[in-house]
């Protein structure tokens, strides 16, 4: 025997031969990432899995099963985190926290890190990561992150496909290939493995079988089980050989029994015992499995707490679950049986929800989605059901509204195909089907509510208003006693039928459904996700007291700080936004709505956002620049979430007015006024602004007037209507009614603190304004208009830094169009380009080519820039 040969040792695993050679590379502390990559049957996993049992002396394995469902990265931190808890590496506590931070759209790798820098040295397997498909590149940048943060992680990865894990270089170790060529079997490895099967002992016959089968796991392992039981081997070259390894795996079963399980056991990722048994109608069902295991036909996979479960091979499952379909009936029988299994077992919602629906049981597919989104806010921002419930048929749909509000709400989450949304929203409003899911008085409000819901969707924000009202008024017919049984469903559906009110401006309403929603929930965690809107809402409104004191009302024991910049503090976000451009820190408003970014483009918050950082903007001297990025977003084919007849959008249009006329662009700010109602409140100040502007100053003040009697005036829209028309009496030379109206606002603001406009006058207009409290001798008014000098100009400009070859990269984005005319200009790759301008975009706090453009023009960059 050379001395560089491995001594082959008894298998760890029954019918499998342990690999020292290739243990080492994956064992070794330096490889910090490891990748096994080669085909489906080349022995990636069961490599893995007789390593973890033949190294005593590692670190604990966190095993992550991936398959088809996984199809974005917020869809795979979910099924991260879902494993490690069954698995028992989160507690219930750690995954409740860990399960809402997730559903909040916060960064997963801070999540991932502050769990894993907690505890002792963890390795991650990843087994099947091809299967995350186009979100891999995604995946691939967070993970190589994580191997960043924590030093003392590992990763170990199988995939059939390049990952680009193998090209990180994580600090104190390396990335490491096992490649196809590795993991082929051995004359070695395959002798040891016919000795174990058959007590042959004839190196002659090994070496034979390694070089007509390449060492490839899968087809050696049919010719060792073939000679097992024949106790020949067909000529190497024959067609009989080749028919042995690639087609004849039932012929390795002992009997037509075995061959039925496997078929009915295919149909499901994975089968515990259980539903196996279930599955087959076959008692023997635990000692099948083991058959099938000694036989290589699958492996036991650390799956749950509740102990492993049985998975195939790929291509063994794949052959069989293709038999299994050949009889329908009973291919949609076993589908329904593992969803109810799955939804009661497993927590796996996605795969539960897609097997209803492949069983065609449209009713518990229905019944499985409205348990999630009662007890899972992600579902309002997740596309990870799309696949499944792409597949439902339309007049399904009709049947079953909740199944089409669910494809409403995944098609709108998925940017790719966002603007099919509305059509699915349209048959949830309009289906009259009325399932049964809890009781009848509860399941009638919890369809009307979303109904209403639905019709936000498709953009109908009147009639969404119209409907909310129409249902909350549902409640009242719940007795008592279900209202407080179903709090958790009731009090949700109250939440967001209260944001389709404040769309509508019917802020009293809004709140009202609040509160009501607040007192009905039975835990904290879900009572803060309402007391958020409560504070978004006074914050909107104008009402700053109020909104503080609903965050008074917040248990930070049960809101954890990791969930401040997340989709279901959404709401709190925009009252905190409009507290900070109240106290006229405008800088501090953009750095704020940074974390808004994972779930932005995403989320019906998108005006409110994008309202406050045109104001923050424009308070900073940049507000040209913000009025051509979010007026080139607005007039996209597909507008962003949330834009519509409401008051969101109303008053973005008017902040982008504003903007406009701080730009000098007359045109421009009466363009953005143009389709909103003439009657709103929430642009009668833009309005008066614009006049004022065109030094029609007698007609801004009778329009001042007439716009101050408007219904549905807020604290905030009456006081900045005020402000400016103060300024058109006092160019028109009515002073008492100018004292009136600047008196009326600076109590406002002493009241309530809504002050942000007097930063957005012209130093002009603020100095006339000023004047006049001097003249009257007005502590409090001067107060009001005293903005400090930072406000309104161009601080950010100091801020903003970029490296030398991002100014290079900048510059090059002006002379050229798109990432691969940039990187052909510069002659390195898209994916260099893209990751470079993805942090100038940070840095400048923009999201597009045109708006960085706008906006370093605008701080003096392009100045900067290198000469050719």
């Amino acid at each position: 025997m050379p001395p560089s040969r491995d001594r082959v040792t008894h298998a760890s695993i029954a019918g499998v031969v342990d690999r020292p050679r290739l243990y080492r590379v994956i064992g070794s502390p330096l490889v910090r990432v490891c990748v096994v990559q080669g085909p489906s049957g080349c022995g990636k996993t069961t490599l893995l899995r007789s390593w973890l049992l033949h190294e005593t002396n590692r670190a604990p394995v966190l095993w992550v099963s991936l398959n088809d469902t996984i199809t974005s990265r917020q869809s795979f931190w979910h099924h991260v985190a879902t494993s490690a808890a069954r698995l028992g590496g989160l507690s219930e506590e750690q995954m409740r926290r860990t399960r809402a931070q997730l559903a909040m759209a916060a960064d997963p790798v801070r999540i991932a890190a502050d769990l894993l820098t907690s505890t002792d040295p963890v390795t991650i397997a990843l087994d099947a990561y091809e299967y995350l498909g186009a979100a891999m590149p995604e995946i691939d940048a967070d993970l190589a992150r994580l191997v960043v943060a924590v030093p003392d992680l590992r990763l170990l990865i199988t995939t059939r496909t390049s990952t680009g894990l193998a090209d990180v270089d994580p600090p104190g170790g390396i990335a490491r290939v096992i490649t196809l060529g590795e993991l082929a079997l051995t004359t070695d490895e395959v002798q040891s493995l016919i000795e174990d099967q058959t007590g042959l002992d004839d190196p002659r016959l090994a070496a034979s079988i390694a070089s007509a089968t390449r060492g490839y796991a899968l087809a050696v392992r049919a010719v060792v089980l073939t000679l097992a039981q024949l106790g020949t081997v067909p000529r190497l070259d024959s067609a009989e050989w080749n028919a042995v390894v690639a087609s004849r795996l039932e012929s390795l079963l002992p009997d037509p029994v075995a061959v039925r399980f496997v078929t009915d056991t295919s149909v499901p990722p994975y089968v515990g015992v259980d539903l196996a048994t279930a599955l087959s109608d076959n008692p023997d069902a635990a000692d099948l499995l083991a058959m099938l295991e000694r036989s290589g036909f699958g492996r036991w996979i650390p799956y749950s707490r509740r102990g492993p479960v049985f998975q195939y091979v790929d291509a063994i499952r794949d052959t069989f679950r293709a038999r299994a379909k050949a009889d329908p009936e009973r291919f949609r029988r076993s589908c329904v049986t593992t969803a109810q299994w799955l939804l009661e077992n497993e927590e796996v919602v996605e795969q539960a929800l897609q097997f209803a629906i492949d069983g065609e049981d449209y009713a518990l597919a229905d019944r499985v989605f409205v348990s999630v989104v009662i007890g899972n806010p992600d579902s309002y921002i997740t596309d990870r059901f799309l696949p499944a419930l792409r597949t439902v048929p339309p007049e399904v749909l009709d049947r079953y509204p909740m199944l089409a509000f669910a494809l409403a709400l995944a098609l709108l989450t998925n940017t790719m195909v966002r603007a099919q949304g509305p059509w699915a929203a349209r048959i949830a409003y309009g289906s009259t089907a009325r399932p049964s899911y809890i009781e009848p008085t509860v399941d009638a409000f919890t369809l009307a509510g979303m109904q209403a819901i639905a019709r936000r969707f498709d953009g109908r924000f009147h009639e969404s208003a119209d409907a909310a009202q129409e249902a909350l008024a549902l409640v009242d017919a719940i007795p008592p006693d279900l209202r407080v049984r179903y709090g958790e469903t009731v009090g949700t559906v109250m939440r967001q039928l209260s944001y389709s009110l404040l769309q509508r401006g019917r802020i009293e309403e809004a709140l009202d459904a609040v509160h009501r929603s607040v007192a009905l929930l039975p835990t904290q965690t879900t009572r803060n996700y309402s007391t958020v809107y409560a504070a978004g809402i006074n914050a909107f409104a104008g009402d700053l007291v109020r909104a503080r004191a609903a965050f008074r009302a917040i248990d930070d024991d049960a809101w954890p700080a990791g969930l401040r910049n997340t989709y279901l503090n959404g709401p709190g976000l925009i009252a905190e936004g409009y507290e900070l451009l109240d106290a006229l820190d405008f800088a501090g408003a953009i750095e704020h709505l940074r974390g808004t970014v994972p779930y932005n483009h995403t989320a019906e918050f998108w005006p409110f956002f994008a309202g406050i950082s045109v104001s923050a903007r424009h308070g900073l001297g940049q507000a040209h620049a913000e009025a051509i990025r979010i007026s080139a977003e607005l007039a996209e084919p597909v507008p962003p979430p949330g834009v519509g007849d409401n008051v969101a959008t109303e008053r973005l249009q008017a902040a982008i007015a504003l903007a406009w006329l701080a730009g000098g662009e007359h045109r421009e700010a009466v363009g953005a006024l143009a389709d909103q109602p003439a009657t709103s409140p929430y642009t009668a100040a833009a309005r008066v602004a614009i006049l004022l502007a065109e030094g029609r100053d007698d007609e801004a003040l009778r329009r001042t007037s007439e716009l101050l009697d408007l219904a549905g005036h807020t604290i905030r829209t009456r006081a900045e209507l005020q402000t400016y028309g103060a300024v058109a009496a006092l160019r028109a030379g009515d002073a008492e009614r100018a004292w009136r109206w600047l008196n009326a606002a600076t109590l406002a603001w002493e009241s309530y603190g809504p002050r942000m406009h007097v930063a957005l006058l012209t130093p002009s207009d603020r100095r006339l304004l000023y004047d006049l409290g001097v003249e009257r001798e007005s502590p409090s008014i001067r107060r009001y208009l005293d903005v400090p000098s930072s406000a309104g100009r161009p601080s950010v400009a100091t801020t903003v830094s970029l490296t030398k070859r991002e100014m290079v990269v900048l510059g090059t984005l002006v002379e050229h169009d798109g990432i691969r005319a940039v990187a052909t200009a510069l002659v390195v790759s898209p994916h260099t380009v893209k990751s470079q301008l993805q942090s100038i975009y940070r840095k400048l706090g923009v999201s597009s080519r045109q708006a960085a453009i706008a906006v370093a023009r605008e701080l003096g960059l392009l100045d900067q820039l290198p000469r050719h």
